[in-house]
Order: C-alpha cells, then structure tokens, then sequence
C-alpha cells in the first residue's frame, strides 16, 4: 500500500500543463536607467554600502576629463572604501592575486568587467572564489550586451548585470540593470523601485540583435584576417574570436609606433579609431600596476559596429599600414 501511494503521489506531480504559467521561474527582471553608472549606484545604494564596506575592482579602470570613470565614480559617491585585483597584460584576472585581495579585505562586493566584450576565461572560478568569501558579484557588461543576451556566455554568474545601451546600440544614452534570481527577493523588489530609474524613451528590442551580434563578429574576424601582416607594430589584444563573444570594438596593442600618435592621424583621415582606458584612475598606481599602465599606454580599439561595410575595414587597415610602416 505504502508503494503505491508513493507511485500516486510520483504521478501527481509529474504533470505537464499546457504551458508555462510560472512567474518566477527563469525571471530576470531588468531596471532601465539614464547610463550604467547610474545603474551601478542605485545597485549600491540598495545594499547601504558605505564607509564600512569595501568593494574589490579590476585593477584597469579609466577615467576621462568629459565622462570620469563610469565604474569608479558611483563607489566614491557612495562612500564606499575600495581595492584593486591585478590583471595580465592581456586583460586576463590573476587568480592568485584575487584570492590575496579576497582573503585580506573580504569585500562585500566584487566587480569583473568583461572588456570590450571578451568575458574572462577564467571568470567562473573567480565569481565561485569571491562567493566562497561571502561577497555579492557584479558583473559590468558595458561592453558585452551581446554577448549575454544573444550568446548567453555572461551575465548569470554574478548576482547582477550593467550596461551601456549607447555604447552597443545608436542612441545618446540608456542603461540596464538586470537583476538575477541569486538577489533577495526583497532587494530586487526595491530596485525596482528606486528612484535613479529612468524609463527609456526608446525600445532597444526594436532592433534585430542577432544580425547585430552578426554582423560585430564578421567584421571583427575580417580586422584580425587583415592585421595579420602587421602585427609586428599592430597586434590585436586577442588573437582568436570565441565561440559567443560578440566584440564592443576590437583591441589591438600598438608596440612599434606612437599609439597616441596613430589615434589622432587615423581619426584625422576620417576612421574612428578610440583609445579606451588610456588614462587610469589614479587610486591604479604604476609602481603597484605596473601591468595596467603599460596595457593603457599601448592599447587602442578598431571600430566593428553594424554600421561598417566590408570595404572600409580595408581601408581603414591600409591607412594603419601606411602610418606604421
């Protein structure tokens, strides 16, 4: 009788309705503000973070005379005191160091930044490292909106996302705040509410994102097929392009020439070329980074984005050629 009873019991539960009808399964609610750092405060505030409170960062944060550092500000507004995790030269984070930071502050926040679109290869072992100390994750995706929401290769490890929806899509402004099911109800509730959020007044699902992510990608691998022949004075920061990452603009480290110079000659015969990160907040010491600062000072990004034809990616290459050489 006890068998089957259980067996009835099994049966029961192991029903299929007709569809989903679940609301909270799978959910992933997202908060628009005016940038992501706004959404980074309001995360910050939320969590009453304060003098008390450290929060851990990558030890490669810019800032510019026109915008300050997007990431760094929010934590000085909110008072918060902070530290820094060495990365490589080539952006990765060095698990070694991370785990001394960890162990020597315990920070109640850890932030991973998946540069220019690239999440870190070693960014599960990181976000397991920070939770093992007890610190919320915040994973910066200003650059990787595709690669989350088209690839899924990011985005859910950490408690909560940012993005900068005018660095990825054609607008003057916009961020996201995306919330995922590892936050407490109640904090996700609030966060919806607070009051830094800033109902957009565009739909970014208006535009095909897959095409996008598509077309990012094409013209990124076309950039790397290109600069083959120079890499000797222009190599790009990665080499290959993974599986899912959808680039933000492609990196590539200038050795042989002045980056400084290059930036401006190229951008003077009408090629976009930007320098991200090329000065770093100054709590990123050189004599403690020295790593960082060496990156900041080589580093400069090729545009990739869906505006581009094919033809002006060799163009822009043969201009680079010409200058270098």
């Amino acid at each position: 009788m006890m068998l089957s009873s259980s067996l009835t019991s099994l049966t029961q539960t192991l029903v299929i309705s007709k569809k989903a009808s679940e609301l909270t399964i799978m959910k992933r609610p997202i908060v628009p503000f005016h940038n992501a750092r706004t959404a980074f405060k309001a995360l910050l505030q939320e969590f009453r973070f304060s003098a008390a409170d450290e929060i851990l960062l990558p030890a490669y944060v810019g800032w510019s005379k026109n915008e300050g550092s997007g990431v760094f500000d929010p934590v000085c507004e909110v008072g918060a005191q902070f530290r820094f995790y060495r990365l490589t030269r080539d952006l990765a984070i060095d698990l070694d160091d991370l785990c001394i930071q960890l162990k020597t502050s315990r920070p109640r926040l850890v932030v991973f930044i998946h540069y220019f679109g690239w999440p870190d290869a070693q960014l599960a072992e990181a976000v397991m490292l920070a939770r093992e100390h007890g610190a919320v994750v915040l994973e910066d995706e200003a650059h990787a909106l595709y690669s989350d929401w088209v690839s899924g290769i990011c985005g859910r490890l950490g408690d909560a996302a940012i993005f900068s929806l005018h660095k990825m899509l054609p607008f003057d402004y916009g961020g996201w705040l995306a919330l995922n099911r590892s936050l407490e109800p109640s904090i996700i509730t609030q966060l919806l509410q607070s009051p830094l959020r800033n109902p957009l007044p565009y739909d970014p699902l208006n535009y095909d994102w897959y095409s996008i992510a598509a077309a990012r990608r094409e013209h990124a691998q076309k950039l790397l097929e290109l600069l083959s022949p120079i890499n000797d004075r222009i190599r790009p920061l990665y080499t290959i392009l993974p599986e899912g990452v959808v680039p933000q603009t492609l990196p590539v480290i200038v050795t042989e020439h002045s980056r400084d110079d290059l930036y401006f000659k190229m951008n003077e015969r009408g090629f976009g070329v930007v320098s991200l990160y090329h000065t770093l907040i100054e709590a990123i010491q050189p004599a403690e980074f020295p790593d960082s600062h060496w990156l900041a000072k080589h580093i400069m990004n090729l545009p990739v984005h869906q505006d581009i034809v094919p033809q002006a990616l060799e163009a822009m290459v043969e201009q680079l050629t010409r200058i270098v050489r």
